[in-house]
C-alpha cells in the first residue's frame, strides 16, 4: 500500500453492495481504502473518526445514485459537506474529489455539493470497477499533484482489457417528437437497430439493459465506451410528424468521439424498416474488416438478421410499443403487451417476431401473475399457439426459440427438449442475456449446478444492469451454496428494479437460507403481498418458531396462490417438516404444471424429502433424475 495515501469512500446505505464492490477492487490494486462498514451510525467517538478521515484522506470518493438522490436527508451528506469544506483549502492542480456514479443518475439538476459538479464524473455501474480504473487512481494516489487541474485529471478510464474493433454499443436514441407517447418508438427503432446487430457472426453489441442505462444521462462517449467495453458507439435521434419520419444516426469511436459515419434520413413511415437496414448495413461495412467471416457482403449480413420482422408499418408500432410494455413485467403491462402484439399479428399475419414475443407474454403470465387454474390454462395455449406460427413462419428466429424453450421448461417438463432449444438459441446469439438466462435455468434441472452459475454469471457479465440477469445469477448461486453472494445479487437487483417484487423477496430468501431469519421475517414485513413474500415470510416465521403467525401466512398463500404457487406451498411443508403435506402439494404442483417445480426439487427447503421413500417416484414422475443432497444446492 501506498503509506499515508488513503481514500475514503462515501455512500448511502441503500448502496453498501456497489460500495463493498468498489472497495475490493481498489483494495486487490493495493490502495488503502476507509470504508466504513457500521450499520449502526451513530456515537461521538465513531463521528470523530469519520471527521478525521476526511481531514486526513488523500482523495475522496462519493458514490452518486438514485439512491442518494431520492435522500434528502443522511449521514453521507455530512461527509460531502466536510469534504467539499476541505476541497476549497487544496489546490486546484491537486486532485481530492472524484465522484463516482453507479448507475444512469444524469449530471444536471443532481443533488450534489456544486464542487462535485467542477469534477469529472467516472461512470461505474454497480461499482463493477475496471483494473484501469483502479491503476488510474493509484497513480492520483502515488504521483503528487498532477500537472493539470483535477477536474481533467482522471481520463476517462478503458476496460482492463482494451475493446476490441468488432465491440459496439447502441444507445437509446432521442425522441425529438414533442410527444412523450412516442418514446417507445424512438426506444424502439435504436432496440431494433441493436437487435438485428447482436445477430450479425463476430460482432459483439452491448446488451439493451445496459445501454440504456445511459438515456439522459450527460456521461461522455469514453465513460459509455469503458462502462459497457464498446470500442463504438452508435447514437441517434427520432422525430415523428404524422406520417413522416427523420432518423438521423452516427457511428463513432467511443475513445476519441471520432465521428466514423453518420447520416440522415426523412422517409413515410411505411419506409422505417429500409432506414433501419441501411443504417444496418452501413455499420457493418464500416466494422466489416474487424468481423470474422468477413467474406460475406454487409447486405446480406443484414438481410439474415432482419428475417421475421414486418414491412407494415403499423404492425410495426404495435410491436414497439409491445416490446416496450413488456420489458416492463408487471402483470398489468404485460397484458398491454399481449393487446399490442396481439394486434401486430392481426395486422400482418407474416410477422414471426410479433408471434414470438405474443408467445413470451403470455408465458409470463401464466407462471408469475397468478390467478385460477382456467386463467393460467388460456395463457399456456395462446402461448402454444403463438410459438407454433412463430416456428412456421421463420424457424431460426431466437425470440421464437426462447418462446419454445419456456414453454418445454415451465410447462411440459421436456427437460432434455428444452436444452436442446436453448443449446440451439445458444449458437445464434451466444452474448443474448435472455437465452443465456434460460440455458442456466435448464442446467439446474439437469443436476449441473455449477455450470448453471457459470452461465448466469456470464448473463450479468454481458449484462450488468439486467434486474432479470441479476436474479437469475442469484438463484444459481444459492444452489451452489454460495447464499452471502446470492444475497448481493438480490440486493443489486432489487437497486436496478424497485419495483420487482421477486427481488425484496428474494434478498428474504438468502437470510433464510442462512439461518437468519428475523432478519428475514423484517425484510419483507411491510412488502405488498405479493405471493413470493407470502413465502417467504411463512419460511421466515417457522424458523423462528411463531406457529401461529406462520400459519396465518400460510392461510394467506393457500386462499390466494393455491392454483399458481402450489410448488411454493409444497418447499414451506417440506421446511417445516409436515411431509404427508409437502407431498401432497408437490403431486399439486405437477397436476397443474407448475413452471417453478424442477428447479425448487434442488433447493435446500426440500432436502427434509430426500430420504422419505415417496422422493424418488415423485423425481421420476416428472422425468428427472433422484434428486439427493449431495448435487443439491
Amino acid at each position: 500500500m501506498l503509506p499515508g495515501r488513503a481514500i475514503f469512500l462515501s455512500y448511502a446505505s441503500q448502496d453498501a453492495e456497489a460500495a463493498h464492490r468498489l472497495c475490493a477492487a481498489l483494495r486487490a490494486a493495493g490502495l488503502e481504502v476507509w470504508f466504513d462498514q457500521n450499520e449502526l451510525r451513530g456515537g461521538d467517538a465513531w463521528d470523530q473518526k469519520i471527521r478525521r478521515q476526511i481531514r486526513e484522506c488523500s482523495l475522496f470518493l462519493p458514490l452518486i445514485s438514485a439512491a442518494t438522490e431520492s435522500r434528502a436527508e443522511g449521514y453521507f451528506r455530512l461527509e460531502w459537506h466536510l469534504a467539499e469544506q476541505r476541497s476549497f483549502l487544496i489546490s486546484n492542480d491537486q486532485p481530492f474529489i472524484v465522484p463516482v456514479v453507479i448507475d444512469g443518475t444524469a449530471e444536471p439538476g443532481t443533488r450534489v455539493p456544486e464542487r462535485f459538479r467542477e469534477r469529472q464524473w467516472i461512470r461505474m455501474p454497480g461499482g463493477a470497477a475496471t483494473a484501469e480504473f483502479a491503476a488510474r487512481i493509484a497513480h492520483l494516489l502515488g504521483a503528487g499533484a498532477p500537472d493539470r487541474p483535477a477536474s481533467a485529471s482522471l481520463p476517462a478510464a478503458r476496460p482492463a482489457a482494451p475493446a476490441a474493433d468488432k465491440t459496439v454499443a447502441v444507445l437509446p436514441f432521442i425522441n425529438l417528437s414533442g410527444d412523450k407517447e412516442n418514446e417507445y418508438f424512438s426506444d424502439g427503432v435504436s432496440d431494433e437497430l441493436l437487435t438485428v446487430l447482436q445477430k450479425i457472426p463476430g460482432l459483439r453489441v452491448a446488451a439493451r439493459t445496459s445501454a440504456f442505462s445511459f438515456k439522459a444521462t450527460s456521461a461522455t462517449a469514453q465513460q459509455i465506451g469503458q462502462a459497457l467495453g464498446s470500442a463504438h458507439l452508435v447514437e441517434g435521434s427520432v422525430q415523428r410528424a404524422g406520417a413522416r419520419v427523420k432518423i438521423s444516426a452516427r457511428l463513432s469511436r467511443s475513445a476519441t468521439g471520432e465521428t466514423i459515419w453518420s447520416r440522415s434520413f426523412t422517409r413515410d413511415m411505411t419506409d422505417v424498416f429500409a432506414v433501419q437496414e441501411e443504417i444496418a448495413v452501413a455499420i457493418v461495412d464500416e466494422l466489416r474488416g474487424h468481423l470474422a467471416g468477413s467474406a460475406s457482403e454487409a447486405t446480406a449480413l443484414v438481410a439474415e438478421a432482419v428475417k421475421g420482422g414486418t414491412r407494415n408499418a403499423q404492425a410495426y408500432q404495435e410491436y414497439l410499443a409491445g416490446r416496450h410494455f413488456l420489458s416492463l413485467m408487471g402483470d398489468d403491462v404485460v397484458r398491454q403487451a399481449i393487446d399490442r402484439f396481439r394486434r401486430a399479428t392481426e395486422i400482418d399475419p407474416q410477422f414471426a417476431q410479433a408471434w414470438a414475443l405474443l408467445s413470451q407474454a403470455h408465458t409470463w403470465m401464466a407462471g408469475y401473475a397468478g390467478g385460477t387454474q382456467e386463467t393460467l390454462s388460456g395463457h399456456i395455449r395462446e402461448a402454444r399457439a403463438a410459438c407454433e406460427r412463430a416456428f412456421r413462419l421463420e424457424p431460426a428466429l431466437v425470440e421464437g426459440l426462447i418462446a419454445r424453450y419456456s414453454l418445454e421448461y415451465s410447462f411440459d417438463f421436456a427437460w432434455q427438449n428444452a436444452a436442446a432449444t436453448i443449446a440451439r438459441a445458444l449458437e445464434l446469439a451466444p452474448n443474448d442475456p435472455a437465452v443465456l438466462i434460460g440455458a442456466s435455468r435448464i442446467q439446474v434441472v439437469l443436476g449441473d449446478v455449477a455450470a448453471s452459475e457459470r452461465l448466469a454469471a456470464r448473463a450479468v457479465e454481458v449484462d450488468p444492469l439486467n434486474a432479470q440477469s441479476r436474479v437469475a445469477h442469484a438463484l444459481a448461486l444459492l444452489h451452489v451454496r454460495r447464499p452471502e453472494e446470492a444475497q448481493r445479487e438480490m440486493a443489486e437487483a432489487s437497486r436496478i428494479s424497485p419495483s420487482m417484487s421477486f427481488a425484496r423477496s428474494g434478498i428474504a430468501m438468502c437470510l433464510v437460507i442462512q439461518g437468519r431469519y428475523a432478519e428475514a421475517e423484517a425484510q419483507v414485513r411491510d412488502a405488498r403481498e405479493h405471493w413470493s413474500v407470502l413465502w417467504v415470510r411463512h419460511l421466515a416465521l417457522v424458523g423462528q418458531e411463531k406457529r401461529e403467525a406462520a400459519e396465518a401466512e400460510m392461510d394467506k398463500l393457500i386462499r390466494a396462490h393455491a392454483e399458481s404457487a402450489a410448488i411454493q406451498i409444497a418447499s414451506c411443508y417440506a421446511f417445516a417438516g409436515d411431509a404427508d403435506r409437502a407431498f401432497d402439494w408437490l403431486e399439486r404442483a405437477r397436476r397443474q404444471r407448475d413452471p417453478g417445480l424442477g428447479a425448487m426439487l434442488r433447493t435446500t427447503l426440500m432436502r427434509p424429502l430426500y430420504g422419505d421413500p415417496r422422493w424418488r417416484g415423485f423425481c421420476e414422475s416428472i422425468g428427472m433424475g433422484v434428486v439427493t443432497a449431495p448435487e443439491a444446492g
